[in-house]
């Protein structure tokens, strides 16, 4: 091990599948099984994560929030 703390994160079940199969083409190119972890630290370098960022927040969510009316 490492020596990293394992922190669990929720992602999306598609993304989640594109990085396990990452991990396998790694491992079958070079032999060696690199954690989630270390490929997601990867990615983070790897990409422009403010203009991940702003396209998230330009994108309006569809949020529906629904409110209790009832009183005592």
């Amino acid at each position: 091990m490492a020596g990293k703390p394992r922190v669990p994160m929720q992602v999306a079940p598609n993304f989640e599948a594109m990085i396990k199969e990452l991990q396998n083409k790694i491992m079958r190119k070079q032999g060696e099984k690199i954690s989630l972890r270390d490929i997601t630290e990867k990615i983070e370098k790897n990409i422009d994560l403010n203009k991940l960022e702003s396209d998230i927040l330009k994108d309006p969510m569809d949020i529906k929030i629904r409110l209790d009316r009832r009183t005592n």
